[in-house]
């Protein structure tokens, strides 16, 4: 019997050390690093080039090598190189600090401490995804348990080279083969779980079994290479039977991993045995949901095709991994797989990075039908997430294949030229959908008829563009032979339902135009003065704006842009304290996006004062002028009321002072409280005339 040596490793959290980051965007040259993804040509001290984030024709995408910042002038985007990392190769800035130090040849220095919720959880679960890889692949290519693979891939026609390019492995048939090996190399068994590469026995808390045996093994990398999952797929006719012997919860062969220190240096292999129960095998299973992988934001190939995706401004998205590979192989290098979910509006996203030009490829037209629909459904989700740029809405296609051919044996049985012609050929998912559910009606049936355009019509009216509307409405006009009036007038009243349904949410649309409006506000650009006047250290007395204070800001973002600036001012500060301009401040500091943009905007824009001094002077007094301002229509406001007031009160005593005079034996010590109440009125009253006129001879020194 086998015996190893489990090792128990503490995992260590780490953070960067104190300054690491500044040191690391010192030691990139950011022009040169954003040069590996954008061509720039110079332009005055700055380079400029065709923004990488979203669809251009006229170069906006600006860098500026001394401020080591980048802005695009087109969607908004901007940053340092870290967020510029962060945003193209689709890091969190933990792991684009480390991309971006490993391409510059820079050591980050990190601070380790024990804590058992590690951040770096998400790059241990990796390196255990890696060692599978490397495992998988070793046996594919090296073992005689693995004979049967290779021969189907032969029979697939698949060629070494494009086998070893997407890196394909093979799992042992054994239970526990794998989690053996990664126990061997210092991996916890819960780790080994939390990477999708084991399953939890239901015999044994301490109990592990591999979750793939005897499969061809297709690793699932994200957008930089890294491998996050597996997909793994039986072989039809290499298996011993699709009703492949399938073992319950006794009679497998599993590590357990000691429960205690004392047992934790050595433990045996366990045998146990089996009571085998035939059951049938899924043809493909993949990895389940973990920290490190999502299907519905993944997508396979990409990190192989991206390049080609750019290069050709399209990109196909096939069903299967052999669909990839097949067509990688002849050469179009363009084509993805949507791990055989629906795609996704996540996955519309990560593919628009690199195209706008999305084209689904379906086997049949049954296929085609469902998968569009959903593929409708979530690209208008998406194009409603998107910002006011229109350009960066996505183009979506479908190219459907001849009945009963898949995309790799169409191109293999019909030829690749057939297949780019299908391609080429590709329909606008909208016209391919209205075909689909024509399809499904006999038009010459009135009841049909009515179906139809009843279904139609309710699919137009989700169609944002009015256009586009028109255009379906003249189609169906000429499939059905009926008056294009009438299909208006039917859609007119199903948008009238819609607008009914959405009524309450009306109110929070006029109050969001109202706050667009607001954002565009003189008040807004004076605040945007002021710290871009604190940024970039104009006039001698900058500093008096900077302890303004926070609450001289109206908006949320720029008032926490203020305190983000005061913050990294003082830290900033050398020991003769000098302070370098424009004020850097790293994308870590920055919280959200709106912040970003805002930053961003500012630091780039033009500083052309004609008075440095004055123009310092004239943003200070127009803060103080508007805060002044406010709180005298506060003060007036108040008084208003209270006047209000002191009216009611008087008119009170005034008739209750009748009804006593009328009664016999009246009090009129009964008008007291009254009386008592009028004078502290009468005392608010003048308080706040005096702070009012304070306010105004105070307002006048701004003027």
């Amino acid at each position: 019997m086998c015996q190893f040596c489990c090792i128990i490793f503490i995992t260590m959290a780490k953070t960067l050390k104190e300054g690491e980051i500044e040191e690391l965007k010192n030691h990139a040259d950011i022009q040169i690093v954003i040069s590996g993804y954008v061509n720039l040509k110079r332009s005055g001290k700055s380079y400029v080039g065709l923004c990488p984030f979203h669809k251009e024709k006229t170069p906006s995408f600006t860098v500026d090598p001394r401020k080591q910042l980048y802005h695009c002038f087109g969607c908004g985007e901007g940053g340092d190189i870290i967020s510029f990392i962060m945003k193209v190769e689709n890091l969190d800035f933990i792991e684009a600090a480390e991309f971006l130090a490993k391409k510059v040849n820079y050591n980050l220095q990190f601070i380790y401490t024990d804590t058992p919720e590690m951040p770096e959880k998400r790059s241990r679960l990796i390196e255990i995804c890696e060692l599978a890889k490397k495992y998988y692949k070793y046996i594919l290519f090296n073992s005689k348990v693995s004979e049967r693979a290779r021969d189907y891939l032969n029979r697939r026609g698949f060629k070494k080279e494009i086998i070893e390019h997407f890196e394909l492995g093979y799992s042992p048939e054994s239970w526990s083969s794998f989690s053996n090996f990664a126990v061997k190399r210092g991996y916890m068994l819960k780790e080994i779980i939390e990477s999708g590469l084991a399953l939890q026995s239901s015999r044994a808390v301490n109990e592990i079994y591999d979750r793939f045996r005897g499969r061809i093994m297709f690793p699932i990398k994200d957008i930089v290479g890294k491998t996050i999952g597996f997909g793994g797929r039986i072989i039809n006719d290499a298996q011993k039977s699709d009703a492949n012997v399938e073992m319950q919860t006794q009679g497998r062969q599993v590590w357990m991993q000691p429960q205690t220190k004392s047992q934790a240096l050595t433990k045996p292999e366990m045998q146990i045995k089996m009571q085998p129960q035939v059951k049938a095998q899924a043809k493909y299973i993949n990895s389940p949901e973990t920290k490190i992988y999502s299907k519905s934001k993944s997508i396979y190939g990409l990190f192989d095709a991206k390049n080609s995706i750019v290069e050709k401004d399209a990109a196909l998205i096939v069903e299967g991994y052999t669909d990839v590979m097949t067509l990688h192989q002849e050469g179009i290098k363009n084509a993805v797989a949507s791990l055989g979910t629906a795609l996704t509006i996540e996955q519309i996203g990560i593919v628009g990075r690199f195209t706008k030009n999305i084209i689904l490829v379906f086997d049949s037209d049954a296929a085609g039908v469902s998968a569009s629909m959903r593929g409708m459904e979530r690209l208008k989700e998406y194009n409603e997430k998107l910002d006011l740029f229109h350009e960066s809405n996505i183009n979506m296609k479908v190219a459907v294949l001849e009945e009963g051919y898949d995309p790799a044996e169409y191109v293999l049985k019909k030829e690749r030229e057939k297949f780019l012609e299908r391609v080429d050929n590709a329909v606008n998912i909208i016209d391919f959908t209205i075909d689909m559910i024509l399809r499904k009606y006999d038009i010459n049936s009135l009841s049909d008829k009515l179906s139809a355009s009843d279904e139609l019509l309710g699919f137009i009216s989700t169609l944002s563009s009015k256009i586009v509307q028109e255009e379906c409405i003249k189609k169906i006009s000429e499939k059905l032979n009926l008056r294009e009036s009438l299909l208006v007038e039917q859609l007119q009243k199903k948008a009238s339902k819609k607008s009914y349904r959405k009524a309450e949410d009306s109110t929070s649309g006029q109050e969001g135009a109202k706050q667009n409006e607001k954002m565009t506000s003189p008040l807004r650009n004076i605040e945007i003065e002021a710290l871009k006047i604190i940024i970039n250290g104009i006039g001698d007395k900058y500093y008096d704006l900077l302890d303004i204070g926070a609450e001289f800001f109206n908006f949320e973002d720029t008032k926490k842009l203020y305190e983000i600036i005061k913050e990294a001012l003082t830290e900033s500060k050398s020991d003769d304290g000098g302070v370098n301009f424009p004020l850097k401040i790293s994308s870590d500091k920055l919280e959200d996006e709106q912040l970003k943009r805002l930053y961003n905007m500012i630091i780039f824009s033009p500083v052309n004062y004609s008075d440095n001094n004055l123009a310092c002077l004239e943003v200070y007094n127009n803060l103080k002028r508007i805060y002044i301002t406010g709180k005298i229509d506060e003060v007036k406001k108040r008084l208003k009321q209270f006047e209000n007031y002191r009216k009611e009160l008087t008119k009170l005593i005034k008739e209750s002072s009748e009804i006593l005079t009328k009664k016999p034996g009246g009090e009129p010590e009964n008008k007291k409280p009254e009386k008592e109440k009028l004078e502290k009125v009468d005392g608010k009253i003048e308080m706040l005339n005096l702070k009012l006129n304070k306010l105004e001879n105070e307002l006048f020194k701004y003027k």
